[in-house]
């Protein structure tokens, strides 16, 4: 008999039903297609004894949109065809009970997808912070790893029992507790650290059933309320420092800076000053994309404050700076971009991880005890001071208090800077740079 074709699968339908075999050899089964009226089915014959049956495989469709082709049936045919020469005679029992398998299948795999939602509901607290870091790891937000160690240090191994409890079932006790502990052992500003980050943790699980950005983790915990919300912030212990350089102590420290061996942190920390006291977090996560060196300016983003988008901080150039630039360009341009495809980092050493800022900072601390001991500072200094010094300095020298705001980007999150002020202060900042560049140019070499 002659096999089955497409061509004649696409014969009309003359009025009376026809049926098409593609052959086969006896007791194997053979592939058949019934021609009708709403059109071509495939179907398995075979005999069950002296019973005739057929199993069915679908409607034709030579294009596989509505249907099986011609090449699919035999294929199942084929599978068939095995299963009789191996001795399974009811090919409709073997095929129902491989359906109710599974079903059975189905039904456990939705049942452990359950238990474990249900656990998920009552994820521990050690869950919900791993879950909040991830949250910002995935924002790529500088903080993410000082959470990480705070959470570390303060929460996880401190208090394991805690750790380890409900998140949806702990209260405001042992929290206040937990903070206690803290400010007792005279760690009063990581206690208040502790509590706004615990706070946004909670608040974002609960956040998590209404915003769609929140982790879909979250939305299992089965948080109703936050337990930090009700505890007082521990203000005092957040007073702003007020530590400012006087001329002479800038001077000797910007001639340590200078006396150091090249590398990626010391030139970090001449661009925090010769940029105009810049927030080293910001400066750092510069890339060469980021730099022009032709038209003289570094483009930083500034995500601080209530913003959905970092804001755009455009930098001019002092000579100072573009040389201190163009020698970490020249760096950067042999290392390739990083696995999500980002232009190289200006501040990296191997073009694999960015300098941190806990690196620049010890180089202050070093540079501080040498002054300490030389006796060249009245008292200790830390790296956020030199940002405080510079726009002390910058007023003195006679900058504008809105120049400053723009020069270090802060200040700037009223509603008239966010949507409608488009100025870029270039010619104010560049201005402001040279004054400043000068100044502390003089220190070095009066």
């Amino acid at each position: 008999m002659a096999e089955l074709t497409d061509r004649s699968l696409r014969k009309k339908w003359t009025g009376k039903d026809e049926w098409l075999s593609d052959g086969g050899s006896r007791g194997a089964g053979r592939l058949v297609a019934k021609l009708a009226a709403p059109g071509v089915t495939f179907y398995f014959q075979y005999y069950q004894g002296s019973r005739r049956r057929f199993m069915p495989i679908g409607g034709y469709d030579a294009k596989a949109e509505r249907g099986v082709t011609l090449l699919q049936a035999r294929d199942q045919a084929h599978a068939w065809s095995v299963l009789l020469r191996q001795g399974v005679t009811d090919l409709h029992g073997f095929q129902e009970d491989l359906e109710k398998e599974r079903r059975r299948q189905r039904d456990e795999a939705a049942a452990l997808e359950h238990v474990k939602l249900r656990e998920a509901m009552h994820g521990s607290l050690g869950q919900l912070l791993d879950a909040y870091v991830g949250h910002l790891k995935r924002l790529e937000k500088q903080s993410a790893t000082d959470v990480r160690i705070l959470f570390d240090v303060h929460v996880i191994r401190a208090e394991p029992e805690l750790v380890a409890s409900k998140a949806s079932e702990l209260d405001v006790d042992e929290f206040v507790g937990l903070l206690s502990k803290l400010v007792q052992a005279g760690k009063g500003r990581t206690a208040e650290k502790l509590r706004s980050y615990l706070r946004a943790a909670y608040g974002l699980a609960l956040q998590s059933k209404t915003n769609p950005d929140a982790p879909q983790a979250l939305r299992n915990f089965g948080v109703r309320v936050n337990p930090i919300a009700s505890i007082s912030a521990l203000s005092k212990y957040n007073r702003p420092r007020e530590r400012v350089l006087s001329v002479e102590e800038l001077s000797r420290f910007l001639k340590r800076l200078m006396a150091l061996p090249d590398s990626v942190k010391r030139d970090a920390l001449l661009l925090v000053l010769y940029l105009g006291g810049q927030r080293p977090a910001q400066l750092l996560r510069a890339r060469l994309v980021d730099l022009d060196l032709t038209a003289r300016t570094l483009t930083l983003y500034d995500p601080k404050g209530a913003r959905t988008q970092p804001r755009t901080h455009v930098l001019p150039l002092t000579q100072s700076a573009q040389a201190v630039l163009a020698r970490l360009a020249e760096r950067a341009s042999s290392f390739q971009a990083d696995e999500k495809g980002r232009s190289q980092a200006l501040f990296s050493s191997t073009g694999k991880q960015l300098l941190r800022i806990e690196t620049v900072s010890a180089q202050v601390t070093e540079i501080v005890r040498a002054m300490l001991e030389a006796g060249e500072l009245r008292e200790r200094l830390e790296l956020r001071d030199l940002r405080r010094s510079a726009e002390t300095m910058l007023a003195s020298l006679g900058v504008s208090k809105d120049t400053r705001a723009q020069l270090q980007s802060h200040g700037l999150g009223g509603v008239q800077s966010r949507h409608y002020d488009r100025y870029n202060y270039l010619s104010e900042k560049q201005s402001a740079l040279e004054i400043w560049e000068r100044h502390l140019n003089d220190l070095l070499e009066p």
